[in-house]
């Protein structure tokens, strides 16, 4: 009697770890009066992020071009590599799986990115959507090197390099610069497994669809060996004047039901203004 009970609540925990979701911890839409922004509109304030490079400056700003209606965003309205780094998320300070979802733009030829589990200067993990000039996907560690504060990623040996984890071409043809192309980046971390998406927002479906319903992950890796909690932030290099919309956090993977009910009508007027 004893084997049968202990065998029913083994099944019973797994049955729960595999279907487990993950809650929404952050969502930042830069909307004023927001009501959907999680933990509250606190984090829509521009004021709250603060850059590790006192050169990059974000501003808020309308998205220009196209049927914009406008929806706000945060804007680095800097230029150079000396401005470049990373921004951490107000509040988010203790990351450790997840997924990070952000909506982004841009206005010159340089890449954007998110890291995590970050704990200083050297510890943390670095995912890179790159655009024209870096016509890829990239993971790479702190650790390694990649990439210090006021550094362009070929600066620091981590754009094609070597430094870098991974690096897998990312396939989006005709990118241009003018903030009129929205796009999705997911990143979703799992003990040391990391995966990236990065596509048209236009192309993204569902946004709360399970990671496997997005297609295929441009890039995979199992070497994000450092899993303790860190912070999250959103990095830059030398992006002058590109757009930040709709950052997402969970603290595990998949949404759990009562936020995806919440946010789905933000994320359908995001994608429709576009």
């Amino acid at each position: 009697m004893k084997t049968r009970f202990f065998l029913l609540v083994l099944i019973f925990s797994l049955f729960v770890s595999l279907h487990a979701t993950g809650q929404v911890v952050f969502y930042a839409d830069f909307e004023p009066g927001s009501k959907d922004a999680i933990p509250d509109d606190g984090v829509n304030d521009i004021k709250k992020y603060k850059p590790e490079n006192a050169g990059t400056i974000w501003g808020d700003a309308d998205f220009e071009g196209g049927n914009i209606g406008g929806k706000k965003a945060m804007a680095q309205t800097a230029e150079g590599c000396g401005i470049s780094g990373n921004t951490e998320l107000p509040g988010v300070d203790n990351f450790t799986d997840g997924i990070i979802q952000v909506v982004f733009s841009f206005g010159d030829d340089d890449s954007f990115g998110v890291q995590f589990r970050r704990k200083g200067d050297d510890v943390g993990y670095l995912a890179v959507f790159g655009f024209i000039e870096t016509s890829s996907v990239l993971f790479m560690s702190l650790e390694d090197g990649c990439c210090p504060s006021g550094n362009c990623l070929d600066q620091c040996g981590c754009e094609n390099g070597g430094k870098e984890i991974d690096s897998v071409p990312h396939g989006l043809g005709g990118m241009v610069m003018t903030n009129t192309v929205p796009y999705l980046g997911r990143v979703e971390v799992k003990g040391s497994n990391v995966k990236i998406w990065y596509m048209e927002l236009a192309e993204a479906g569902d946004v709360f669809a399970p990671s496997e319903d997005l297609g295929p992950p441009i890039l995979e890796s199992d070497e994000a060996s450092t899993t303790g909690a860190g912070s999250v932030g959103v990095w830059h290099e030398s992006w002058g004047m590109g757009r930040i919309d709709s950052i997402l956090v969970t603290n595990a993977s998949g949404f759990d039901i009562d936020a995806k009910d919440k946010l789905a009508t933000s994320w359908g007027e995001v994608k429709s203004s576009y």
